[in-house]
């Protein structure tokens, strides 16, 4: 009788090891949250993140005045993007800020020109010079640009 519940016990165990073991690797791993790389759920790596990948890119450029530089940007992202402030270099590393800007919203896969306006008393934007130009948006990602 020891033997046939010994027997018994050892199937048992083993269904129970593989159904566990099947329920374990049945869950689908979940989407990590936004702008993270770690699952709620140990057991799986995140697959992907959900966050929709957010760009801004020069398609061309112009100075207007040694105190305007116009820039055309392309919004590649997947949102809207509200501009509220920007910050200019020059190689000489003289900076202007604007931090209290109420810049245009640019909708995803339009392109806007934008008036990059200076006070002239740091440096002023001449031609075959370089210029950095730093704009943040209304969730403060930053964009930087360079020009040549």
């Amino acid at each position: 009788m020891y033997k046939n519940t010994l027997g018994s016990l050892a199937v048992i165990l083993v269904g129970v090891a593989a159904f566990g073991t099947m329920l374990a690797f049945f869950e689908q791993p979940t989407a990590c949250p936004c702008n993270s790389s770690s699952n709620p759920n140990p057991w799986y790596p995140c697959i992907h993140n959900p966050c929709p990948r957010e760009a801004l890119t020069v398609q061309s450029y112009g100075i207007n005045t040694p105190t305007n530089l116009t820039l055309n940007i392309f919004n590649a992202g997947a949102s809207s993007k509200a501009l509220i402030a920007y910050y200019v270099k020059d190689s000489t590393s003289a900076q202007y800020a604007n931090s209290n800007w109420s810049g245009p919203n640019i909708p995803p896969a339009v392109v806007i020109s934008v008036n990059i306006l200076i006070d002239g008393r740091a440096f002023t934007f001449q031609t075959r010079m370089s210029y950095s130009v730093t704009i943040v948006d209304s969730t403060y990602d930053q964009f930087t640009f360079t020009t040549s």
